[in-house]
């Protein structure tokens, strides 16, 4: 008989699901005060409940039911407002809602909410980058060496995507990187000039230079002009001789690129988005060559790339 009892009790506390029915509209909770929140938008996730609308101070407050969710699927609800209702002797969350629709507003038990997740446009938006910067260009990692490289145009107070790729990353993916790491760069770059073997090449703005003989880019930590462009009669062996990535396929790497401008950083050098081959790199990022100068075509002066190992890493750059 005991565990008959037992099992009685935990069916009908299993039960609760905090939200108000239709019978206990009329009844009197207590809540907190209520308090704005940032906003976020959800979806509902049951179609057998309502909205209410609410009356009363924080200690006699009765609800009504006000919109049907079954009349807003596939629509989204956005939160501004929250407040804690005590219902079966526990605090539960409701939220203030209104509906993207026709504005329909209302309390909303938390519980009937799911986060909708930002588009990779609005992770754009929202990047300390957006601030300053009119391109952005980002590469997410999606494999071992693999990831995909898009081209987001700043229109307004929002980002299109002008140009997605497949690329390939450094051996050890995108992560902290350092002199000799083979990791592409995680983080945020600006993207401050393009080079090639072309004498000129069409841009969107930004500088372009070609490679010679004497080109070189140094790599030498002991150098006193580090991780930059020099043009000299020869270099050691520690720096790179560019013309020597302009050969036939798949040598032809710096046929052209990008830099990634990493200056003072400390975390490598000689990082650029350049010709893919069938390797992975020591740390750039590479696509195609048509992509690659569809790219450098539309990139300006206020260019920079993000690199990161999920999307919604995009944030915290």
């Amino acid at each position: 008989m005991k565990l008959k009892y037992l099992w009685l009790v935990v069916a009908v506390v299993s039960g609760l699901n905090f939200s108000v029915t239709a019978a206990q509209a009329s009844a009197t909770y207590q809540r907190t005060k209520t308090t704005a929140i940032k906003k976020q938008t959800y979806v509902a996730t049951t179609t057998k409940a309502s909205t209410y609308r609410a009356n009363g101070d924080y200690r006699h407050w009765t609800f009504k039911p006000n919109h049907a969710l079954k009349n807003y699927q596939k629509t989204t609800w956005t939160a501004t407002q929250k407040t804690w209702i005590t219902m079966h002797g526990k605090k539960v969350l409701y939220y203030w809602v209104h509906n993207s629709k026709n504005n329909a507003t209302g309390w909303l038990w938390s519980g009937y909410l799911k986060p909708v997740q930002p588009t990779q446009a609005q992770l754009v938006a929202q990047t300390k980058t957006a601030k300053h910067a009119q391109q952005i260009v980002t590469v997410v990692q999606t494999g071992a060496t693999t990831g995909t490289l898009k081209l987001w145009q700043k229109q307004g107070t929002s980002w299109k995507n002008k140009l997605t790729a497949s690329s390939r990353l450094g051996g050890g993916g995108i992560g902290q990187s350092r002199e000799g790491s083979s990791k592409t760069p995680i983080g945020a770059y600006h993207l401050s000039f393009a080079f090639g073997k072309a004498a000129k090449v069409k841009t969107g703005g930004l500088s372009y230079r070609q490679i010679k003989a004497t080109s070189y880019w140094i790599e030498d930590l002991n150098d006193r002009q580090y991780n930059t462009w020099q043009n000299r009669r020869s270099a050691n062996r520690k720096n790179e001789h560019l013309i020597d990535y302009t050969k036939a396929a798949p040598y032809n790497q710096y046929e052209l690129a990008v830099v990634m401008d990493n200056h003072g950083q400390h975390n490598g050098s000689g990082f650029f988005i350049h010709v893919r081959n069938q390797w992975a790199t020591a740390g750039c990022v590479a696509i195609s060559l048509s992509q690659l100068r569809q790219l450098v075509s539309q990139l300006g002066t206020h260019a920079y790339v993000i690199n990161v190992q999920k999307t919604a890493q995009l944030k915290n750059y």
